[in-house]
């Protein structure tokens, strides 16, 4: 049998070698060396992070904020609404998942509007809530939608007439909630042929001063003459003459008293037969006026053109008159056919059963209307 002793005594010793680490090798800092290319080797992701938190976020839209505006409450997603509000982002602390609006500052209405907008990929406007929802956009500052309800505003073909006054009417209805000095009155100058349609509504009787004095002093309102503005002036004040009545100067400075004719500034002198008028004509405020007005339509009538003449308008104050837009209806008893032609017979009778007339014929009669524009000088009449 072998013996492995024997043979184990017989091997050699090897020398002894000093106990080194690889990392203690000369180079060895270096080691393992990779046979793989450096930039087959990155720890790339397979998606963008952005795509898949979109994923997520739409495939799980929570309605995680709660707007409270009095006893209304409407659940909105909490970062969609970041992201479009700029009031929502400055309000919104921390955790917090409710927020109390104003109810003085924001309409209801429009606030259910502009949460429909931020929902939905395509979300419409509708005229009959536009003011709302741009009250409510400019309180919440989400300026793509208020930049959207001016745009619609400012396409005039849409927004005229009728529809401007509608504007007008909601915005000035909102008050406070709708912090722009100026829109209300400024879509009033939009109303031409309107103009008559409106003066036989209720919603122009209860109109502020500062509104009518608007409507009455525009030079786009038509008319078949600048009678129909100084009746349309004596209604307004008549509606609630106690008081009104201190507003009587207010309101005539808009009738263009130079464009009624001579006859009826005579008639204006003195009471007249007609009530409702008389309350008026007493008024000793009225009569300097009206003075003044005979004063320079005799100045107008006489005028040879001459440089005297040309004194006399600078020495008091007299401009020629510009002359509203025409028209005329072939419905309405009084009315002219042409801009020239005397109107000495319309009462304030006659223009009180035209108003009745529009009121019984619909509320779209105006739109058969044809504006004509003068060309020709003013002519005393």
């Amino acid at each position: 049998m072998f013996d492995l002793s024997q043979t184990v005594e017989k091997l050699a010793l090897e020398p002894s070698l000093p106990k080194v680490a690889l990392c203690e090798f000369r180079g060895g800092n270096q080691l393992p060396i990779w046979d793989i290319s450096e930039k087959d080797f990155q720890m790339r992701k397979q998606d963008s992070l952005v795509p898949l938190l979109l994923e997520l976020w739409e495939g799980n839209d929570a309605t995680d904020l709660v707007l409270k505006l009095g006893t209304k409450q409407i659940c909105v997603n909490r970062l969609r609404f970041m992201c479009q509000s700029k009031f929502i982002k400055d309000n919104l602390k921390g955790g917090q998942r409710e927020l109390v609006l104003p109810e003085d500052r924001v309409p209801a209405e429009g606030l259910v509007r502009v949460c429909d907008w931020i929902n939905k990929p395509v979300a419409k406007l509708e005229r009959c809530h536009i003011m709302q929802v741009l009250a409510a956009a400019i309180y919440l500052e989400i300026e793509p939608l208020v930049k959207q309800v001016w745009f619609c505003l400012d396409l005039v073909e849409d927004f005229r007439e009728d529809q401007a006054f509608a504007v007008s009417f909601e915005a000035l209805n909102l008050g406070d909630k709708l912090p722009l000095l100026g829109l209300d009155t400024t879509m009033l100058l939009r109303i031409q042929c309107f103009f008559l349609t409106l003066v036989a509504s209720v919603e122009f009787v209860e109109l502020p001063l500062q509104h009518v004095r608007c409507l009455l002093s525009s030079v786009n309102v038509a008319v078949n003459s600048e009678k129909e503005i100084f009746f349309s002036a004596v209604r307004w004040l008549n509606h609630d003459w106690a008081a009104r009545a201190k507003h009587t100067l207010d309101i005539m400075e808009t009738v263009r008293l130079l464009l009624l004719p001579r006859t009826f500034i005579m008639e204006l002198q003195a009471p007249t037969d007609e009530p409702s008028l008389n309350c008026i004509i007493e008024m000793p405020e009225f009569q300097q006026i009206i003075y003044e007005a005979y004063s320079a339509y005799t100045l107008l009538i006489f005028n040879d053109g001459s440089e005297l003449f040309g004194q006399l308008y600078d020495i008091f104050k007299i401009e020629v008159p510009l002359r509203r837009p025409f028209i005329c209806h072939t419905e309405c008893a009084y009315h002219r056919a042409h801009p020239d032609d005397p109107s000495d017979d319309l009462t304030y009778k006659h223009f009180l059963s035209y108003l009745r007339l529009l009121q019984t014929s619909g509320a779209y009669t105006w739109k058969d209307l044809q504006v004509q524009h003068f060309t020709c000088p003013y002519k005393p009449l």
